[in-house]
């Protein structure tokens, strides 16, 4: 089989049980899902390294959103009076 289709459907198996195991355990704070997926997303990456022909679009889009939700959270904890 392709490394490129098992990358995909590992990708999108491991997001579906993280989906899954977030929602039976109530947690409904988007930063909690996008972190996640970001994790998810670089472990799959650096394990199957699939080959790219354009830039890493998701990739970027993550990092962004995660450097965003730690930035935030770092400053809510520093600025507390």
């Amino acid at each position: 089989m392709d490394r490129h289709i098992i990358y995909l459907t590992t990708l999108a198996l491991m997001i579906t049980l993280a989906v899954s195991a977030l929602a039976a355990l109530n947690e409904s704070r988007l930063d909690v899902y996008v972190s996640m997926f970001t994790l998810i997303y670089f472990t799959a990456a650096a394990v199957f390294r699939p080959r790219r022909r354009i830039w890493d679009f998701p990739a970027y889009a993550l990092l962004a959103a995660f450097t965003y939700i730690v930035t935030v959270r770092v400053l809510e904890i520093l600025l507390k009076p």
